[in-house]
């Protein structure tokens, strides 16, 4: 009963010795960053490799958008002023802290990325980026080194802002590459009820005290199983340290394992519905309307790493709030308040949607009810603002802005300005409603069961935490404390490590093989164990690959996947997770950074095929 409360203790005691241990290590290897172009097999990256590691020991989405963050970063060699807004998904672990630069009432918005360090043909560039008072970078856009954005500038969703840029203060920059488009909006400036150390105060108490309740139903389900059982609490801690898979503890510690996860994520949504309505119009940055904006858009996001894109998702969605028709397809949604959000029948997402979230400027926030109508299918990364009302059998294109002014029924956009569609390829088996639309009985069942499995997910992570404890505790027993903190300890904390990545790889080629390229429709078993694997791998392999990004040993591992890498090759930050990686090609000496994807899932039907990068080419971070 006591576990969350010295949870939450050990986290309030990490997360300073983390910030402690992240800023003396940059202090002793780097010392300040400051502007250089090197190779990235040099000593210097090293050095920089070595501070990025220590940077990730800082649990940054336990302090995201609090006060925390900003003194982080402030200690890390970053210039922050005032009322500074960091939104959820902007990263700024990788480095280059000394030369960044943000005035009083920067907002930067969901998935911004800031090129700090940058990688470019085989060498790391680490340049200053500059945002004076009051600039605004809306979801996803992208800075590259050496730039400075004048006062009140806005940089619009999806929009890039190439090396040695200079924006004027007061004007509106779009599309790719960046361009003026006119001037910045005014606004009207409201009153903030809280300071920034308020709010953050605030928000991570409001955020421990929902983790806390969130917690209840999976904590009474332990305990009421136990006692059913007769269980001593003892006993499910020396379960650990032996574990016997037929004894009664270990079927309750494993039946709890499983069906915590449905529960919780039932729990959380009718906490979502608890927390009250989130009203459209305008609120104080600062102020408590904000922290339950805040709240319910982790909550939605949390269960969405369980739940996005099953046959549970809009079911899920509907009883924490959001307005969703009959037969649609949701994947991954960012930044989603869902009491503000219609969505039409039979309508498909693809993964990444950034859904009606709330715009932040100047210590303003704007909360606007979103409409999308029947039939609409909406590519990786599209942006749908807040306030949107998008008519019926639409398209709107990978990383592509939606503009309801710009769009009718029957039609389709893509690109960044976007463009109008006029003709565009119908995949032949999309006519087969029974492969996408209408399953049969057999085809409903096979999908129900691979996005069922999901909850089995927890299991491996528990059995290596059982294995890492028994190794501990035997090998402290037999050897004598400098052995053991050498040797033993090391060893016994890299064998669940090494399992649960090798895991995947058993999982990938169990389940899907290699992939070639094909079409599969949604409703085919084939599509079905595609989307388990990458599930798979985002909870077993994400986490302890993130540890090897820009290590010899990445590359060894992504070939055993399938993935094609050429000598020397360097690959950026993005390769933790690879989706179909027998697709992907990096030649000999190219740089690779970007996004990798080489599917489609257009008219419900998932179009897989090859994506090469050739001798010696760059591709950026943010494409």
């Amino acid at each position: 009963v006591l576990f969350p409360l010295i949870a939450a203790l050990a986290v309030a005691v990490y997360i300073p010795g983390s910030i402690v241990f992240a800023v003396a290590v940059k202090r002793s290897v780097i010392g300040r960053y400051r502007p250089i172009r090197a190779p990235v097999w040099s000593a210097y990256y090293l050095r920089h490799w070595l501070v990025m590691l220590a940077a990730r020991a800082v649990p940054w989405p336990l302090i995201q958008g609090s006060v925390l963050q900003i003194m982080a970063l402030r200690a890390l060699g970053a210039t922050i002023g005032d009322r500074v807004h960091i939104h959820r998904g902007v990263d700024l672990r990788r480095g280059g802290w000394d030369l960044l630069t943000l005035g009083d009432d920067v907002a930067l918005a969901q998935d911004v990325v800031l090129g700090l360090v940058e990688l470019d043909r085989g060498d790391v560039v680490v340049g200053p980026i500059t945002l004076e008072a009051g600039v605004a970078l809306e979801s996803r856009a992208i800075l590259c080194g050496d730039v400075i954005v004048g006062a009140g500038s806005v940089l619009t969703p999806l929009s890039v802002l190439n090396p040695r840029a200079r924006v004027p203060a007061g004007e509106v920059w779009d599309g790719v590459p960046a361009r003026s488009i006119g001037p910045a909006p005014m606004l009207t400036a409201l009153a903030q009820p809280l300071t920034p150390a308020s709010y953050g105060a605030r928000l991570l108490g409001a955020e421990a005290l929902l983790g806390l309740i969130v917690a209840l139903p999976a904590e009474a389900l332990l305990i009421g199983a136990a006692r059913a059982a007769d269980i001593a609490p003892n006993a499910l801690w020396r379960w650990f340290y032996s574990p016997d898979f037929t004894s009664r503890v270990a079927a309750v510690i494993l039946g709890v394992t499983v069906l915590a996860t449905p529960l919780t994520l039932v729990w959380s949504a009718l906490m979502m519905r608890a927390l009250g309505r989130v009203h459209p119009g305008t609120i104080p940055r600062w102020s408590s309307a904000y922290v339950r904006v805040s709240l319910k858009s982790a909550m939605l996001t949390a269960s969405g790493q369980w739940l996005s894109g099953t046959l549970f998702w809009p079911h899920w969605l509907r009883l924490a709030g959001m307005n969703i028709g009959r037969d649609c397809e949701i994947s991954t949604i960012i930044d989603v308040v869902p009491e503000l959000v219609t969505i039409g029948e039979e309508t498909f997402f693809a993964d990444g949607i950034y859904l009606g979230g709330a715009k932040v400027r100047q210590g303003t926030v704007t909360l606007a009810e979103t409409s999308l109508g029947r039939h609409t299918f909406l590519g990786n990364h599209a942006v749908i603002p807040a306030g949107s009302r998008l008519p019926d059998d639409i398209l709107i294109g990978v990383c592509t802005v939606a503009d309801d002014s710009k769009i009718t029924s029957g039609h389709a956009r893509f690109g960044h300005p976007s463009f109008d569609l006029p003709r565009r390829e119908v995949v032949e088996m999309a006519s087969d409603i029974s492969l996408t639309h209408k399953p049969t009985t057999i085809r409903y069942v096979n999908r129900l069961f691979w996005e069922s499995a999901r909850i089995l997910l927890p299991i491996p992570p528990l059995l290596l935490g059982a294995l890492w404890y028994g190794l501990i505790a035997r090998g402290e027993a037999v050897t004598t404390g400098a052995t053991f903190a050498l040797l033993v300890l090391p060893l016994a904390t890299l064998a669940p490590i090494v399992l649960s990545a090798l895991s995947v790889i058993v999982i990938k080629w169990s389940l899907i093989g290699r992939v070639k390229p094909a079409q599969h429709a949604l409703w085919s078993c084939w599509c079905s164990r595609w989307d388990y694997f990458y599930v798979c791998w985002q909870k077993l392999g994400r986490v302890p690959l993130d540890w090897l990004e820009g290590t010899f040993l990445l590359p060894p591992y992504l070939r055993l996947m399938g993935l094609k890498i050429g000598k020397r090759a360097v690959l950026g930050p993005q390769f933790s997770q690879v989706v179909d990686p027998d697709m992907i090609e990096v030649g000999d000496h190219a740089t690779a950074c970007a996004s990798y994807q080489a599917h489609t899932f257009e008219d419900r039907v998932l179009k897989v095929g090859p994506v090469r990068f050739e001798a010696g080419s760059t591709v950026c971070a943010g494409t």
